[in-house]
């Protein structure tokens, strides 16, 4: 019966989380960072919260040494929100400091900011202090957005080993559908497109991508047309 009763008490609290629980992001991808070893793994907005789980890889043999500035803001750029750090688990606040032992060695850790209104398609995380600051700028948010640019990434990585079948299918299932405020990814899924259709002898493929790259939506699609213009030539 004791038994029964602990189960169905975690059961309740587990449903209660996942009722203000309204997002969660995972391993998004990031525009620009102070830190490259420094990886965003998780962001879970709650009714009450912002919760940004992180994870840092030490680089050097001796010295490393990781904190969190109380100073720690949370932005949304588009409304010009920014709100101060309320909490963390896994780190110290500075000036104390989570000490690395080797090199290789991981710290994850989590910061938690006041909840955020209406829903955002990119954050900043920035920390304001004197030594080693860091700084996320351009988290992205759009489940679209993060899964494209990693088919870009796993089709760049086709391309360069000459897999180009696997390339063309995945710059192809990039283009499908173009989001409302693309990222660098699409425009070069359809220059790569055409170049590689080019490369391998499909000419009539090749012009196609063109002319669906001159139909998108596309802000700087001209860049893109202009290069092509130059590369396919006979």
């Amino acid at each position: 019966m004791r038994n029964f009763a602990l189960a169905l008490l975690v059961l309740i609290l587990l449903c209660l989380q996942a009722k203000g629980q309204i997002r969660i992001v995972d391993n998004p991808a990031v525009a620009q960072q102070s830190h490259p070893e420094l990886k965003v793994d998780q962001i879970l907005f709650y009714t009450d919260s912002v919760v940004v789980r992180l994870s840092i890889l030490n680089q050097l043999t001796e010295g490393g040494w990781f904190c969190a500035d109380r100073n720690t803001f949370i932005e949304d750029p588009d409304s010009f929100t920014r709100l101060k750090v309320i909490g963390k688990t896994g780190i110290p606040w500075c000036p104390n400091a989570h000490r690395f032992s080797k090199v290789g060695e991981e710290l994850t850790f989590s910061l938690v900011f006041p909840a955020i209104a209406g829903n955002p398609e990119t954050l900043n995380i920035v920390e304001v202090c004197d030594k080693s600051c860091f700084e996320l700028k351009g988290i992205i948010l759009s489940e679209k957005l993060n899964r494209d640019i990693r088919l870009f990434d796993e089709a760049m990585r086709n391309y360069s080993e000459n897999s180009y079948a696997k390339a063309l299918e995945l710059f192809a299932q990039i283009v499908e559908e173009i989001p409302e405020r693309p990222t660098h990814v699409y425009g070069y899924s359809f220059y790569n497109l055409a170049r590689i259709c080019w490369q391998i002898g499909e000419r009539d493929y090749a012009q196609e991508w063109v002319k669906q790259l001159e139909l998108s939506s596309l802000p700087n699609k001209q860049y893109f047309l202009r290069n092509l213009e130059k590369e396919l030539v006979d």
